[in-house]
C-alpha cells in the first residue's frame, strides 16, 4: 500500500458537488434576491442603529453561547433559552445537526427537489442520502414514511419548501412526527415562514415544545 502523499479527507468529502448559489444580477445592476430572503425596503433604521453601536464595542470579545440574544428569543417565541441555539446562519446549524446525528452507514431522508445544503451536509457527516419523490412539488408524508429504515437517523424537512415554495400543514407534519420513531430526529427548517399565510400551516413551534426527537430552524435573513 503506497502511503499518502498529502493529508486525506473523509471518504465521501471529494464526491460532494459544490453548492451554487443563484445568479446576483446582470453587471452594472443592482438585484435583491428574494430567494436569499433579502429585502427591497432595505435595513431596518433600528437595525442600523444597533449594528453601529456595536461597532463602537470591536474590542471586546462576545459573549460565545449568544445567551442574550437568546433570552430574548425565548422571550419572543415562549420557548426556553436553553433550548435554542445561535449559530452564523440557518446552514450552519444544519451542518451542525448532520455532525451531531449522523455518521457512516446512517441514512437521512430528504425530498428530491428540498433544499440543495441537505445533501452535501449529509454526505460530510458520511451518510447516505435518501431522496424522496414529491407530489406537485409538494413534499409526500407517505413517499418519506416508506422511504424511512432502520439505519435512518435524520429527516430534513423544509416547510415550506426552498425552492419550489410549497409546504405541508401542520396536521401534516404531526402525522409525519407520530409515525417516526423516537430516535430519528425530525428537523422541520422553516427559513420562509414569514411568507406563508395559510391558516393550516405552522412554523413547528408548539411540535418543538411537546416532542424531544423534532429541531426547528429559522433565519434572520
Amino acid at each position: 500500500m503506497t502511503a499518502p502523499t498529502r493529508p486525506t479527507p473523509q471518504p465521501g468529502i471529494l464526491d460532494i458537488a459544490p453548492y451554487l448559489p443563484g445568479k446576483s444580477g446582470a453587471p452594472g445592476s443592482k438585484a435583491i434576491k428574494l430567494s436569499a430572503n433579502e429585502s427591497p425596503l432595505g435595513a431596518s433604521p433600528k437595525a442600523v442603529a444597533a449594528f453601529a453601536s456595536a461597532a463602537q464595542h470591536l474590542e471586546i470579545y462576545p459573549e460565545g453561547s449568544s445567551r442574550l440574544l437568546r433570552e430574548a428569543l425565548g422571550e419572543v417565541h415562549g420557548v426556553d433559552p436553553a433550548r435554542i441555539i445561535c449559530g452564523n446562519g440557518s446552514d450552519d446549524l444544519l451542518h451542525l445537526l448532520a455532525q451531531t446525528y449522523l455518521g457512516e452507514g446512517d441514512e437521512a431522508v430528504m425530498n428530491r427537489y428540498g433544499f440543495s445544503v441537505y445533501p452535501i451536509i449529509t454526505m460530510a457527516a458520511g451518510a447516505k442520502i435518501v431522496m424522496v419523490d414529491e407530489t406537485d412539488y409538494t413534499a409526500d408524508v407517505d413517499a418519506i414514511l416508506a422511504a424511512v429504515t432502520e439505519r435512518t437517523k435524520v429527516i430534513w424537512l423544509a416547510n415550506p419548501n426552498n425552492p419550489t415554495g410549497t409546504y405541508l400543514s401542520d396536521a401534516e407534519v404531526r402525522r409525519l412526527h407520530a409515525a417516526l420513531r423516537p430516535d430519528i430526529l425530525l428537523v422541520v427548517d422553516s427559513a420562509y415562514a414569514e411568507y406563508v399565510t395559510a391558516a393550516d400551516y405552522s412554523v413547528g413551534l408548539d411540535l418543538v415544545r411537546e416532542a424531544e426527537n423534532v429541531v426547528m430552524v429559522r433565519t434572520f435573513s
